[in-house]
């Protein structure tokens, strides 16, 4: 079977790993937008879900420090179903707060950005290692045809179930199903092979080459921060406009459809096309068009402006991101040395990537609590969306984007 590409690329182990992702990516799918809305409907302030979403990044950082130390020194799978186990303990923990699950906003998001470090930490070391160079760039498009089409349905599934049962019992219904398809996934990891670990962690030694100008390493931290500062405010806000504009989740649910069709057809593309050599150029043009799909929001902020930024940002994201994904990790993999520090490179890129979010959710924070008009966030949304075009800057310093 061809349609994918060199398909038979991928071993059994990377096979496992991508049935692990797609399941984590049809929880997240059904409940994590939705968990932001839920949280607006019992408190309508924007603030509570900044400093939900602020917990969450915090304690996703940290967690990477100590799980990345789990990971070198005991076991890679062992963290991956920690985290998996994590993320479905949250949900259990939402339903049994039920309605005050509110006044427990820093300590549910601090829950979630456990396990999500846990899992994230494990689940690009093992990608790292189960991958290489010959076939990253086809497991990274088949990994983002799942997530697509588990965002295709998903979503549309919560919305049906949220409007046609009372509301707050279809909300529980979504977060129970969020916690089996986890359990499944925790069921899933046991067929992964035990990677066992040892050596001494240098997380020191790979945070300090961030500060090197004239390392790759230096490059590849400063996109991390400039794309997890575009993430970290779009990962929420966009989908929970739609949601405040319209008051109706299956009106979000079907925009959440909507755009995961347009990634899924651009995953589609991206993962049978992209070429090495093309890589410069398709981070460029993805980076930029992102930016532009913003632009409408200039005169007004309504549902269609909305839906142009999220369906337009859906369909060219995969065109940046597959390729830039790949050049990080290559880069991890440039040679013996780096690749036995892999566990320290990915800790240190997550740390950049979550001072990202850090910035642009504290800028969220702070700009919500002196503009409450909802209209004025165009204002702040405009130049972070922007702001990946200094991922595109930094990581085209790296002179192996253009090697085949």
């Amino acid at each position: 079977m061809r349609i994918l590409g060199e398909m038979d690329r991928l071993d059994r182990a990377a096979w496992l790993l991508l049935v692990i992702s797609g399941l984590f990516a049809v929880s997240s799918a059904l409940s994590n937008t939705f968990v932001n809305v839920y949280l607006w409907k019992l408190q309508h302030n924007f603030a509570v879900i900044g400093r939900f979403n602020l917990a969450n990044y915090l304690a996703l950082g940290i967690t990477f420090i100590f799980a990345g130390r789990l990971a070198k020194q005991v076991d890679r799978v062992i963290a991956i179903r920690i985290g998996v186990a994590l993320q479905a303990a949250f949900y259990l923990s939402v339903l049994l707060l039920g309605t005050q699950s509110v006044r427990f906003v820093p300590l549910l998001g601090s829950f979630l950005g456990v396990g999500s470090g846990f899992f994230w930490l494990a689940y690009n070391v093992l990608y790292f290692e189960i991958t290489e160079r010959y076939n990253r760039d086809i497991f990274n498009g088949i990994n983002g045809l799942l997530t697509s089409v588990a965002g295709i349905v998903a979503p549309l599934i919560s919305g049906l179930v949220i409007t046609q049962v009372d509301h707050f019992t279809g909300y529980r219904i979504i977060f129970t199903l969020s916690l089996v398809v986890f359990l499944a996934a925790v069921v899933v990891s046991f067929l992964l092979r035990r990677r066992s670990a040892h050596g001494e962690y240098r997380i020191w030694e790979v945070l300090d080459l961030t500060l090197k100008r004239g390392s790759h390493w230096y490059w590849v931290n400063l996109a991390m921060i400039a794309h997890g500062a575009r993430e970290g405010l779009f990962a929420f806000l966009i989908s929970l406009l739609i949601y405040v504009a319209t008051g109706n989740e299956l009106t979000l649910g079907s925009y959440l459809t909507a755009a995961s069709g347009m990634a899924l057809i651009s995953y589609f593309v991206v993962g049978r096309f992209m070429r090495m050599t093309w890589r410069d150029e398709s981070i460029f043009l993805g980076a930029a068009m992102l930016g532009i799909v913003v632009l409408p929001l200039i005169w007004d902020v309504n549902t269609w402006t909305l839906v142009i930024l999220g369906v337009g940002a859906a369909l060219f994201y995969p065109v940046y991101m597959v390729p830039l994904t790949s050049a990080v990790f290559d880069v991890i993999g440039e040679n013996h040395e780096t690749a036995s520090l892999r566990v320290e490179y990915v800790v240190a890129r997550e740390l950049s990537l979550n001072i990202g979010r850090l910035l642009s959710v504290t800028a969220f924070l702070w700009w919500i609590t002196r503009t409450p008009d909802i209209s004025q966030l165009r204002w702040l949304v405009l130049p972070v969306g922007f702001v990946q075009l200094l991922a595109w800057a930094a990581i085209r310093n790296i002179p192996l984007l253009e090697q085949e």
